[in-house]
């Protein structure tokens, strides 16, 4: 890994275009000069722009909200842009970003460090190095592509090491990286405490947030480790991250309780009193196994639940309530299971003093949830940020992996783009262009329809893959290369609501009004605005469904 310090705006773009590099990599918007633009009617013009939609959101899918990973290759290496730095290796030594991440991690920490860990026992060796070394005998039984790229399932080890070089790039490429953190991660005694903050922190950044850090070093007055202020409203929050430590596990030297009984109450009562300018924000990690069972994740939660609002009635600070905050209990198993790929990683959002963000807290309608919701919207983000996110991308611009490095597969299906196609029962093959697709999971198969040069259309079936199927229930919104939204739970009204909201939300007051005309409330739905009748009439279409549903299910 070769590194540059810092590229001046006025600099030649390291990419080689001759550009300066504002004008080139530099820029987060490169806009088209307008006496250049293409027609909006041009029906090529529409394909691209969807396309490009699809890309953009397929990689906020993968990557979050944060910078996005900008990277290209030339002469034959591997760039990597980190802030506002680059780095760049031989091109067939970073094929996937888990191999820019296995040299970032180690580039960040210290390879004198590191050499210095991996010639002590395993036993003795530090978590990471320890992590290192089952992740070097997995990848040497990992089978490889054609392309040189390994394939196997992420074991414990795996999710571990390449998890935290991820969290230390997002926060080099989106803030920095603080030199106490460093310390402490080299450090076994305080690792684990300073491995859940960077996780939480990348947690922050992926969601949307902006970060400022607090002085670790100021003693003078107890604080948050950082600030977290959203793009998207403008709030400002302390957040405070706590990791419950079992001995031997992460380098741990001390026990708080034994591992199946989680105890949060004492790094509650901790955080809660520290100094906070913000609305608190509280991550506690529960660090206990768990290897897919059911009953145990089951036993944690509830614990932990327990823990929480139990302890609304029992923590005082000087005296009086604690004050309210926003609490995210968690759990990372990876240490359990290092050599295995059957473990599960958990979250689950609390309010405590909060009522109405407790996970159960009832709704007697949609649009109660959501205003709700909305109220909230920043943790409900983060939330859900922290299901979406959690895989670590293994490519560099979004792509989907099963097609970049799988070899098992065909070519990707884009709409817009042409195919050669069966045109005929005899066999005969002719260009079409894709004009919608769709898939069927229980049989495995792409349902296609194509135009033909000819103006004949036609229906292909493609068989898929289990790579290729993985991918689609991955990202099914982007597979095809067009933004198609997609219901999170069919069963679920909320998700029903959102997915048409998603499709209603820009409708004109006017049509709105003229889908409702026949509603007994029809005047008084004249004084909404366009929003609150989107939501209205959504709402009011989700009720009719599940009634729809009801009858159906009695007949």
């Amino acid at each position: 890994m070769r590194v540059k310090q810092k590229i001046g705006r006025n600099s030649a773009c390291p990419c080689g275009s001759g550009k300066k590099y504002k004008k080139c990599h530099g820029s987060i918007h490169n806009h088209v000069a307008n006496d250049r633009m293409p027609k909006i009617n041009d029906e090529k013009f529409k394909v691209a722009m969807r396309q490009a939609e699809a890309q953009h959101k397929q990689r906020i899918a993968q990557q979050g909200h944060g910078n996005p990973i900008t990277s290209f290759i030339s002469n034959g290496y591997r760039v990597v842009f980190v802030g506002n730095t680059y780095v760049w290796a031989k091109a067939e030594k970073w094929m996937t970003f888990h191999d820019f991440l296995m040299d970032f991690i180690a580039q960040t920490l210290g390879r004198e460090w590191g050499a210095e860990e991996m010639k002590k026992p395993l036993a003795e060796m530090h978590p990471v190095l320890k992590w290192h070394h089952y992740l070097q005998e997995a990848k040497s039984k990992a089978r490889k592509s054609p392309l040189g790229v390994n394939d196997a399932p992420m074991t414990g080890a795996a999710a571990a090491y390449l998890g935290l070089s991820y969290n230390l790039y997002l926060l080099a490429h989106n803030t920095e990286i603080q030199k106490e953190l460093i310390r402490r991660l080299k450090d076994k005694r305080s690792f684990h405490g300073a491995y859940y903050e960077s996780y939480v922190a990348a947690s922050f950044i992926k969601a949307g947030f902006d970060l400022e850090f607090e002085n670790e070093r100021d003693g003078s007055t107890t604080h948050c480790e950082f600030t977290a202020t959203s793009r998207k409203t403008g709030k400002k929050y302390s957040v405070e991250a706590k990791a419950r430590h079992v001995e031997g596990v992460m380098g741990d030297e001390c026990s708080e309780a034994p591992p199946d009984i989680p105890r949060v109450h004492r790094h509650l009562h901790r955080a809660l009193k520290k100094k906070a300018n913000h609305t608190r924000v509280i991550f506690i990690d529960v660090n206990v196994p768990d290897d897919e069972n059911k009953e145990i994740e089951d036993a944690w939660l509830k614990s932990a639940l327990q823990t929480v609002r139990k302890a609304e009635d029992e923590i005082k600070i000087d005296g009086q309530p604690a004050p309210p905050a926003y609490v995210f209990l968690t759990n990372h198993p990876y240490e359990y299971e290092l050599e295995s790929h059957i473990f599960r990683w958990g979250s689950i959002g609390e309010g405590y003093r909060i009522p109405d963000y407790k996970h159960d807290w009832p709704f007697i309608s949609i649009r109660e949830f959501v205003e709700v919701r909305k109220k909230h919207q920043d943790m409900h983000d983060l939330m859900w940020s922290l299901k979406d996110h959690y895989a670590i991308p293994s490519t560099f611009n979004g792509e989907i992996p099963e097609y970049v490095f799988g070899h098992e597969t065909g070519p990707q299906l884009i709409i817009g783009n042409k195919y050669l196609v069966p045109s005929d029962k005899a066999g005969h093959e002719e260009v079409g262009v894709l004009t919608s697709a769709c898939v069927s999971e229980p049989e495995k198969k792409i349902y296609a329809s194509y135009t033909l040069e000819s103006g004949k259309n036609v229906i292909c079936t493609c068989p898929m893959t289990d790579g290729e199927l993985a991918a689609y229930q991955r990202q099914p919104e982007t597979f095809f290369g067009q933004y198609t939204p997609k219901m999170r739970n069919r069963d679920d009204p909320i998700s029903l609501f959102d997915w048409m909201l998603e499709t209603y939300k820009h409708t004109s007051k006017a049509k709105l009004l003229e889908f409702m005309k026949e509603a007994a409330d029809f005047e008084e739905l004249k004084n909404y605005s366009q929003e609150d009748l989107a939501a209205i009439y959504c709402e009011r279409c989700v009720y009719g469904i599940l009634a729809q549903n009801k009858k159906t299910q009695k007949a």
